[in-house]
């Protein structure tokens, strides 16, 4: 006689239900955990990307421009660059050494061999590139102003700056320092619209916080990079220009702690929650 098998059924305990849920809440705990910081790193990326990608448009349209500084089919000599000192960010007229410099230039658009005259502060053979507080409400951008007003090229721009080298002699060859290979990266550090100053300091080659030898944030005659004599700004043949942007929102856990050289100014870390980026170029002038 075949006897049918006998099978038993058992429910969990009491304990292997509080682990099993043990392990769910840890496991689900980890995957968001996971989640959030790949979120996080994804909102970073996209906004650096932002930043970068604001930078390089507004510094593509500088590259482009600044090559065109001092047009003059005519020989005229009337145009070139004509204005490096610092302004306000606020008030675009008035001058100030705790300001950003602003590079206005001259080409003759017309090409009729002279400079035509200012209308209202927006005549296109007067461009200039400048960042500013546009609005007045603290949002700073790289501007250009062509002849029809300020064109903003660039947001969240925090600061700018310009090292300019010379052919002070006219012999086709750039200005080095004395007892060096390496050009003069020439400044107006005073803000009396003349180049006065070498910021790289120690003539290695390299622009950095080593040029500030005296550790006060600017590189100047101070530091020991004193010209001879004051240049003209006539002088100029390859423009170098610096920007720094910071993304447009605060980015959870970051710390900023690089200094930043942007021409002849150092600046510290901001510790504010942003991130910034620093982009450099070195323009040769067709026509200056």
């Amino acid at each position: 006689m075949q006897h049918a098998g006998r099978y038993t059924m058992r429910g969990f305990t009491l304990l292997e239900l509080m682990v099993a849920m043990t392990l769910s809440v840890v496991t689900v705990g980890a995957a968001s955990s996971i989640y959030i910081v790949q979120q996080r790193q994804y909102s970073k990326q996209r906004m650096l990307h932002a930043a970068w990608h604001s930078l390089w448009g507004g510094l593509q349209v500088m590259e482009k421009e600044i090559r065109k500084a001092g047009y003059d089919p005519e020989d005229s000599g009337a145009f070139g660059i004509v204005d490096v000192r610092r302004y306000d960010l606020v008030n675009a007229k008035e001058l100030s050494l705790q300001g950003q410099p602003v590079l206005f230039y001259t080409s003759d658009a017309d090409e009729n061999g002279g400079l035509d005259l200012r209308h209202k502060g927006h005549n296109r053979e007067h461009p200039k590139f400048r960042i500013s507080d546009v609005h007045g409400n603290g949002r700073v951008c790289l501007t250009w102003d062509n002849g029809s007003g300020r064109r903003p090229l660039a947001d969240h721009i925090q600061a700018m700056g310009f090292a300019f080298a010379l052919d002070r002699n006219g012999d086709g060859y750039l200005d080095a320092a004395a007892g060096s290979d390496h050009v003069i990266w020439a400044v107006d550090s005073d803000n009396d619209n003349l180049l006065d100053a070498n910021i790289d300091t120690n003539t290695d080659g390299i622009i950095d916080e080593r040029d500030d030898t005296n550790r006060d944030g600017k590189i100047d005659w101070a530091d020991g990079g004193k010209l001879d004599q004051p240049v003209q700004l006539g002088s100029i043949r390859v423009v170098r220009v610096w920007l720094l942007v910071r993304t447009a929102k605060m980015l959870m856990g970051h710390v900023d702690r690089r200094r930043h050289v942007i021409g002849d100014r150092v600046y510290k870390p901001a510790q504010d929650g942003y991130a910034r980026l620093v982009v450099s170029s070195t323009i040769v002038g067709r026509n200056l």
